[in-house]
Parts: C-alpha cells; structure tokens; sequence
C-alpha cells in the first residue's frame, strides 16, 4: 500500500495544471464577427454574443446581443465593445468573419492583422463578402431557421463547400494567400433577399493584391471553377444546354454528377513569354436527361462530346474574368516563380498576368447513364 501511494505521489509530480484555463461563465463569447467601411476612414465593427438564460427547471433560454461601434482599428473597436458588455471579450470561437463590400475593396489584411496576431483567435473560421450590402445587415438580420447568425451563415458555407461551389478555405490558409506573391484568392459571398429574411451564396469574389477586384465567378459557374483549381467536395453536380432544337426547352439539357476529376497545369517559357495549358479530365454518371434514347448506340459518347466542348468554352470565359480581374487563382505567378526564377525577376507579373495565355481544356467521359437504360 505504501509503494502504491509513492508511485501515485510521484506520478502526480509530473502532471501539468490548467494553467491558462478561462472559465465561460466570465467571458462573452462572439460568434459572428462584421467589418463594414465608415465615415473618415474609420470602420464600423458589428459583433454577435449569445447569451444562455438559466431556468430553475428544463432548459435555459438563449437571447442574442448584437452590438456595433466605430473605431479606427479592428482593435480599438473590440475595446469598445468590451467597455459595452459584462464580462470580457473572447474571440476564440468566432466561426464567420464578415466583410461588407466597400471595405472589402480595400485591402483587408489591417482588419485581420489582429486575429492573426491573438493567440486566442479561432483561426478556422470562414471569411465571407456581403453583396450589395453590408456585413451590420448580415449580422442583424432577422434570419428564420437558426437561433445564431454564427450557425446559419457557416453551415450555408458549409453547404456551398460540400456541393463544389467554394473552397473552404478559413483564415488560416487564406494568410499565405494573402502574403504570398504569385497568387490570389476567392471568397464567398453573400446576398441579402426577401427583405432581410434569408441569405444566399451568389459566387465566389475575385481577390487580387489583399483587395477585392469587384468581380465575381457567379453560383452557376462556381462548380467548373472550382474544379478547375482541382477542388471537389462531397457532391460536384453539373447542368449543361447540350441541345438547341427540341421542341421542349427543359430537353436540350442534363446533368451530371462527376466520379473524378483530374486536373494538370503545365507552364511553359520561351523566352520570358509564359503560356498555361489546362487540362481537366472528368467521369461523369448521367444523373438527369429528359430526352432520354440513350439505349441508341452512340447517342453516350455523343453526349461526352457535346459536354466536353461546353466546358471547355465555360471554362475559357472562366479564364477570361480572372485575367480581366487580375486574380491568379491557379498560382500561376507562384510556380513562374519555382520554376522559371529569371523570367520572374525580369517580369512585372502584375502587368504580365492578365496578358498571358490561358488554354483551358475539359474533356468528359461518361461512365454512367442511369438504370432505366
């Protein structure tokens, strides 16, 4: 028994405490954060904080505080809030960063500079731009379906990512981005419909130099982005207008669900002129085709045909707005810059992008068409 306590004593020696532990119950959690531009260069920070009402008997009830104030950084705004609000300010489970438009026009690293200097930030949370609104409408919306704008605005996210429509890239991963020479990036963005009642994910905004460009890939071309970068998530769904002489509109079109994809870029360099090809290879199964007679012997490599030359002009276009926008998506400036160091230093690659060429390719197998045929 003795040599039992000594071996727990001394265990015990060896245990680390909780040190930095901070206890819920003296912090207010913000969940939801908006960054909108104000009045003199200042800008107007928007925060949601929910708050979780105990019952003598079954469960609490949760209200929600939304609070906003204008500073001249995201820091000195958070202070403010924090002088507003019992408790202290925690940022350590914010799950969506919200960026009104203006402001996003800007370049928006001095708003983030300060989440990624705090060790108590949630680096995982997502960064959105609000279309045609700003993010104070977004975090005080009237929203039906969800108690918390925190949950509703990340699971739309969410959402978009699994079916192919956004990266999924958090505040992580969008740092180097940020940093980084020789490649740009795309955020999701948001729309405000049915007078304030419901939010939805209109496309990806283009990104160039910290700033967003004012351009965006729309929700309908979002999927052939994505796969372009070589991204898919759990569902990748195409329709595609592969016929114009049915009597029937809803006739000229299918859609595919995509098994694989596979996607390679090659760069070449003659002589400090950068060309890119593009090729995307994708197995798609018919999921929906109204005009049916795929039994009819070739009407299936037909069909691969016909969806193989569309995305490949979709995806020209796709090209088309990114270089109009100056944003290098593909890293393509990151790779001229591994790869071809000396054309790199004689090159303005700023000047250089948008006059590059970009062949994009797609070329689609069918592998299958249903069981009803």
């Amino acid at each position: 028994m003795r040599r039992y306590l000594i071996v727990v004593m001394t265990g015990l020696l060896f245990l680390t405490g909780c040190w930095d532990e901070k206890q819920f119950k003296n912090v207010k959690l913000v969940l939801s954060l908006g960054f909108d531009q104000g009045d003199e260069g200042q800008i107007i920070q928007t925060v949601s904080i929910p708050t979780v009402n105990r019952a003598t008997e079954g469960p609490g009830s949760e209200s929600l505080q939304i609070l906003s104030t204008s500073a001249q950084t995201p820091l000195q705004a958070r202070n403010k809030i924090d002088l507003m609000i019992s408790e202290s300010y925690d940022p350590s489970k914010v799950k969506v960063v919200v960026l009104g438009e203006d402001l996003a026009k800007k370049n928006i690293y001095p708003i983030l500079d300060d989440m990624y200097r705090n060790s108590r930030s949630n680096l995982n949370a997502y960064l959105a731009v609000v279309e045609e609104g700003t993010a104070q409408d977004v975090i005080s919306m009237n929203h039906a379906g969800a108690t918390r704008i925190s949950n509703y605005v990340s699971g739309l996210l969410e959402a978009a990512v699994s079916s192919t429509h956004a990266t999924g890239e958090n505040l992580q991963l969008l740092c180097a981005e940020l940093l980084e020479p020789g490649i740009d990036f795309s955020v999701p963005m948001l729309k405000i419909e049915d007078e304030g009642n419901l939010l939805t994910f209109s496309g990806m905004g283009l990104f160039h130099d910290k700033a967003y460009t004012g351009e965006k890939i729309d929700a309908e071309q979002t999927t052939l982005y994505m796969l372009l970068q070589g991204v898919k998530g759990r569902v990748a769904r195409l329709t595609e207008k592969i016929d114009d002489n049915k009597k029937e509109e809803i006739l000229d079109y299918v859609t595919v669900n995509v098994a694989e994809n596979d996607r390679k870029m090659k760069i070449e360099n003659n002589d400090g002129e950068i060309s890119v090809t593009i090729n995307l290879d994708m197995k798609v199964k018919i999921v929906e085709y109204p005009s049916d007679h795929l039994y009819v012997k070739g009407k299936v490599e037909e069909i691969g045909k016909k969806l193989s030359e569309t995305l490949t002009e979709e995806s020209v276009d796709i090209v088309s707005q990114l270089q109009e926008a100056n944003s290098d998506i593909f890293g393509i400036g990151r790779r001229v810059k591994a790869y071809h160091p000396d054309a790199w230093e004689k090159m303005d690659w700023e000047e250089k992008y948008p006059e590059i060429s970009i062949k994009p390719s797609v070329k689609v197998e069918v592998i299958q068409h249903g069981i009803i045929n």
